[in-house]
């Protein structure tokens, strides 16, 4: 008894001694952990379309993007405000001219030239008179404006490309060109605009002369220092000698002792050079660069250095490889710079050391800035129109012009930039708050004028009949000789 009693006593101290057993469970809950890394290979700089803020009349407002374009030029945001029938610098009756348009004839003179240079569309194939652009814009239409949405096309005779046009009514991004297409009115209302830029840009014919001119008597504005000169009658072929002759005694009887030329065929190597070195006027001469791309200046340059070689270099101001080839759709960025730059050398071989350039509307050089870093030009040629925005009145045309210089000027490492090409139609279609005619005409060339110092080249000695209208009906109506006094 007394032995069961100790060993229930040691077997009670004994197990509680001893730990019990438990059902243990451990949770573990650790902080997240996000590791980024950011690797930069290369900086990408994006062409992005202006927005356009268009308040009306009413009150309310529309929105539409500027789509890509030769012309587009704008700041990266702009805002118009648009008062119907109170139109500054613009005649105070939108005016919209029956315009006269005369099919372009089958020409019947043939050049003798060798240069390849295009022809007029409805030109006999066998003629090879050069058919030089014309104009071409970016246009913003003013709300309303009983116009058709209006693309990019082709300024030149021989083809017609068509870019991509704005997704809104309100704007659209067009250039003229030689189409057979006969003009039409296409807006009835006056309008004026102002816009306010949230970016800053940086500052710095038949074969007689007369009948090709719509006047040859002496106007009032200080002449430029270039007018452009085409030795074509207005059946498209070639003017005969006297004509030519008769019609550079006129530009250097204005005061003018510069022309610019488009291509090397209708005597452009020979009478006219010859008449203009007895003038004491020098040439912007233009080598023709074709649909056929890079290479179809090739004859022409030949031509170019035989004339050189044979005559003295002191003619030509300035050469100029192809005109808005790039807009054309006629070559590529990466095919035109190794083209001029091999041209370039061609010529100096051969003794030229003068300028040498391309021309190309503004927006080319503000969306290929490489065309003017990397090119071998020395100058940098551009053909700004303000008729083609439908926010620039006449009287704004100067300073339309000399901004969108500027811009490209900030881009081009302090290459001089030249205006080689501007104007503004007697007759045509209307396009917001440009009315074709004379007296806007006279308008925005004084601004022209005034605002560049005479330092321009104007579009062009005689009205162009041997071109076709154009979808709007201006091409023919850009003669200005009878405004200089």
């Amino acid at each position: 008894m007394l032995l069961n009693f100790i060993f229930a006593l040691l077997f009670i101290s004994f197990t509680s001694a001893l730990p019990l057993p438990a059902l243990i469970t451990r949770y573990h809950t650790a902080a997240a952990v996000t590791q980024t890394t950011t690797r930069t290979t290369g900086t990408t700089t994006a062409w992005l379309p202006p927005v356009g803020i268009y308040i009306l009349p009413d009150g309310s407002s529309s929105t539409s993007t500027i789509t890509e374009g030769q012309w587009n030029t704008y700041p990266e945001t702009f805002t118009s405000v648009v008062n119907k029938a109170v139109a500054e610098a613009t005649p105070t009756e939108a005016q919209t001219p029956a315009t006269s348009v005369s099919p372009t004839p089958t020409p019947t003179t043939t050049s003798t030239t060798t240069a390849a240079a295009p022809t007029p569309e409805s030109s006999s194939p066998t003629t090879t008179s050069l058919v030089a652009p014309t104009t071409s814009s970016i246009e913003t239409q003013a709300p309303q404006a009983e116009t058709t949405s209006l693309s990019p096309e082709q300024t030149n005779a021989a083809t017609t490309t068509t870019a991509s046009s704005s997704s809104s009514s309100f704007s659209s991004v067009s250039s003229s060109t030689n189409t057979e297409q006969a003009p039409t009115t296409s807006s009835t209302s006056t309008w004026t605009s102002t816009y306010t830029s949230t970016s800053a840009s940086t500052s710095s014919s038949t074969t007689s002369s007369q009948s090709s001119s719509s006047s040859t008597s002496s106007g009032d504005i200080s002449p430029p220092s270039v007018i452009v000169y085409s030795p074509y009658a207005d059946n498209g072929g070639c003017k005969a000698a006297d004509d030519i002759n008769s019609d550079l005694e006129l530009i250097a009887s204005k005061g003018i002792k510069k022309i610019r030329s488009y291509g090397t065929d209708c005597g452009s190597l020979t009478t006219v050079l010859l008449k203009c070195k007895e003038l004491g006027i020098t040439v912007n001469q233009g080598v023709w660069m074709s649909q056929d791309g890079v290479d179809s200046v090739d004859d022409q340059i030949l031509d170019v250095i035989s004339y050189g070689q044979e005559n003295g270099w002191d003619i030509f101001d300035l050469i100029t490889i192809g005109n808005e080839a790039i807009n054309s759709g006629y070559v590529t960025l990466d095919e035109l710079i190794p083209k001029l730059n091999s041209v370039k050398s061609q010529l100096q071989s051969a003794g030229y050391n003068g300028y040498v350039t391309t021309s190309e509307p503004p927006a080319t050089f503000i969306k290929y800035p490489t065309l003017c870093t990397e090119a071998n030009i020395d100058i940098v040629g551009i053909n700004p129109h303000s008729y083609f925005n439908a926010n620039i009145s006449p009287a704004k045309a100067g300073s339309y012009i000399t901004s969108q210089q500027s811009q490209v000027a900030a881009l081009c490492d302090g290459k001089s930039v030249w205006i080689t090409e501007t104007g503004y139609p007697s007759q045509g279609d209307t396009l917001g708050l440009n009315t074709p005619s004379a007296e806007n005409q006279e308008i925005a060339i004084a601004s022209i004028i005034e605002a560049t110092g005479g330092d321009v080249t104007i579009l062009t000695t005689y009205n162009d009949f041997w071109k076709d209208p154009g979808p709007y009906g201006i091409e023919q109506y850009f003669g200005a000789i009878h405004l200089f006094s």
